[in-house]
């Protein structure tokens, strides 16, 4: 017996969640995205033939599928996910300072961190200046400050190395929700999801970091669907989950 398929669809009008499952099974999941876009292109290779002045055949030729990401909050692991590395602690992580000091009566200043040994350098000054104990600089000479002191001290961190050589391989996952028109005499609300998923991609343009005076900063990523060797050929899917 025939029966009526209601048709499912609805409006989209925020950004999607997103997951990444890395190759080594790891999961990075971002929620604060501003911007995303899907991008499928699909390539056609044209035979001309005979004395027909329009292709006679049209074959699939090569095909790309981009995902363009942006995100509104600063997340560290999104540069590691994005190189294929970790983050690992560093209790020794060298952190640059540099702040005007003004020499006292007795030529002493004190920094506000202790600086790891032969970090200092004042302009216009050599080693044979001043000694070091722990943070106070003491001056041979009597000193005109504020003087500029640069130097490093030592503080725990987690670092991630990043050598611009790998980029991580694994699945996407887009969640985007539905909202619904109200028009069958319900409040207009989130009615299901579309969820995309791209069985492999690979990070093809790299996060980086930018900033402007008092502006919040973005934080832009873009992966490139690739071969998933797949039995059925697909390369990705879209489905579409009403809220029970």
């Amino acid at each position: 017996m025939a029966q009526y398929v209601k048709r499912f669809g609805g409006y989209i009008a925020d950004v999607p969640n997103f997951w990444f499952r890395r190759c080594d099974g790891k999961v990075y999941y971002f929620d604060e995205l501003t911007n995303a876009s899907v991008a499928p292109q699909v390539g056609v290779t044209e035979v001309n033939a005979g004395w027909s002045m329009f292709p006679v055949a049209t074959l699939p030729g090569q095909s790309t599928f981009e995902m363009s990401l942006t995100s509104g909050k600063f997340e560290a692991e999104m540069f590691s996910m994005a190189n294929a590395t970790d983050f690992e602690e560093n209790a020794e992580y060298a952190v640059p300072q540099s702040e005007y000091v003004t020499p006292d009566g007795e030529k002493k200043a004190v920094l506000t961190q202790t600086p790891i040994e032969g970090s200092i350098v004042i302009e216009g000054l050599t080693a044979e200046d001043y000694t070091v104990s722990e943070k106070t600089i003491t001056f041979t000479e009597a000193q005109v400050g504020p003087i500029l002191v640069n130097y490093e001290y030592s503080q725990t961190a987690h670092e991630a190395l990043i050598t611009n050589q790998n980029s991580a391989i694994g699945e996407a996952i887009m969640v985007y929700p539905v909202y619904g028109s109200g028009d069958d005499c319900t409040q207009s609300a989130i009615i299901g999801k579309v969820i995309l998923k791209v069985y492999k991609a690979r990070v093809s343009s790299q996060p980086g970091l930018n900033g402007s005076y008092k502006s919040a900063s973005t934080f832009d990523m873009t992966l490139t669907a690739l071969d998933a060797k797949r039995p059925d050929g697909a390369a990705y899917s879209i489905a579409y989950v009403q809220n029970a």
